[in-house]
């Protein structure tokens, strides 16, 4: 996992620096993606991109990095086996771990492959539909709780609903058992966001998290039933390749990352949505279109401006530039997203746009998100059930004094306040 210290926006973002190309050497790096970055990401990615596509820049922790913009060499870096997670470094199977102390991240095909197809057949989009009604029933129960608890004040969306709902849903898919929740919500929640953790703290969350999914392994390989662990152990039965520390990893990569992405999700979807009125109210008459304007609101704005970094195992020629082999290189989605070499007006939220499934906030090839399928339909059924409750939803406090914290790999939306009129 990236080690990027944390960083905190503030409510209004400053103007985008420049990133120009810069040599090896002494010569000073741009250092574009600081604080004021997480807030308007877009703004300064958009200007890296049209001047300088493929540009040498120093990150927030003093590293330096190749950052690549524009969509086609984004696609093809996404693609390229040259630019490695593991930096060349294949963990030892043969040594014990903890759950999360390696995860997908950490490895390149064919290890990645051969433990990643094991997540396939358990998160299918039609074994996530499966779970469709219960995560409905969950999204309604927590917006009938935050919207009696508010009086006709506001509604703090991340706290009240957001978090509540990305946990649930969680629940419903791991057929976590109800007496187990509450337990497992505050490991979960806080290695999410360790900010202002002790490191005590964060090492008795993974030990948490490692008792849990090892606890859940060997109580559904005795009782398999239809829910993701025991289709990953049926998974595994059938083809082996994998270690049990591998295995718990990869359940608990799954919890984790399953729950602060669409937490951010749901957040940045609706702020989208409260600054642009029309598409809240089209999307309102008609919630049929929601499925699909969930892909734009992907593509309009991302947790993650970032794909994980990754090393240039050898040399690799983006357009006129050569990045060194050992250098760190950093896909940007956010800008890949908003190019408008592949999108068409990328500053116009259209729910209707026909190129909006080919953002890249997913990621792409190998790494492609396996969880993709449970997050759109978590996003679906929030946004229906959200502008299904209300005739009008407005930001209690101007959106561009949002506070955004996180860092620069994985922006988080700390509070998001809304004033809801009318019964739906």
């Amino acid at each position: 996992m990236d080690t990027e210290p944390v960083v905190t926006a503030a409510p209004s973002p400053r103007p985008a620096p420049s990133a120009q190309p810069a040599a090896t050497g002494r010569q000073r790096l741009p250092e574009p993606l600081g604080a004021g970055f997480l807030a308007r990401p877009e703004e300064t990615l958009a200007e890296i991109r049209e001047t300088c596509p493929v540009a040498r820049i120093r990150t927030p922790a003093g590293r330096p990095a190749w950052l690549v913009t524009r969509a086609e060499d984004v696609r093809a870096g996404f693609l390229d086996p040259r630019l490695s997670l593991s930096g060349g470094h294949v963990p030892d199977p043969g040594v014990r771990r903890r759950a999360l102390d390696v995860t997908l991240v950490n490895y390149d095909p064919p290890d990645h492959t051969r433990i990643r197809r094991l997540a396939t057949p358990a998160l299918t989009p039609a074994r996530m539909a499966a779970h469709r009604e219960r995560i409905e029933e969950a999204a309604g129960e927590l917006l009938d709780a935050a919207d009696a608890a508010r009086g006709q004040g506001p509604l703090e969306l991340m706290d009240a609903f957001a978090r509540p709902f990305a946990f649930r849903s969680l629940c419903e898919v791991f057929e976590v058992r109800e007496e187990e929740r509450a337990a497992l919500y505050a490991p979960v929640a806080l290695l999410a966001d360790k900010t202002g953790c002790s490191a005590r703290t964060v090492e008795e969350s993974v030990a948490h998290i490692d008792a849990f999914v090892r606890g859940e392994m060997a109580r559904r390989a005795a009782a398999p039933g239809d829910d993701v662990v025991s289709r990953v152990l049926a998974a595994w039965r059938q083809q082996g390749g994998a270690t049990e520390d591998e295995v718990a990893s990869l359940l608990a990569m799954l919890l984790l990352a399953g729950f602060d992405s669409t937490v951010q999700a749901i957040g940045m979807s609706v702020v989208a949505l409260l600054g642009h009125h029309d598409v809240q109210d089209s999307l309102r008459e008609e919630p049929s279109r929601i499925p699909r304007a969930v892909d734009e609101l992907l593509r309009w704005d991302t947790p993650g401006p970032f794909s994980t970094k990754r090393v240039a195992l050898e040399d690799v020629r983006f357009g006129d530039t050569v990045i060194p082999a050992g250098s760190g290189v950093l896909l940007s989605v956010a800008a890949a997203n908003h190019d408008p070499r592949c999108h068409a007006d990328p500053g116009t939220l259209d729910p209707d746009r026909s190129t909006a499934g080919r953002h890249l906030t997913f990621g792409l090839g190998p790494h492609y998100c396996p969880g993709s399928a449970l997050a759109r339909l978590e996003l679906t059924v929030a946004l229906t059930v959200i502008l299904g409750r209300w005739q009008r939803l407005e930001p209690a406090v101007p959106l561009n004094e949002l506070a955004w914290g996180g860092g620069y790999l994985h922006r988080r939306l700390a509070a998001l306040p809304v004033l809801p009129h009318g019964s739906g």
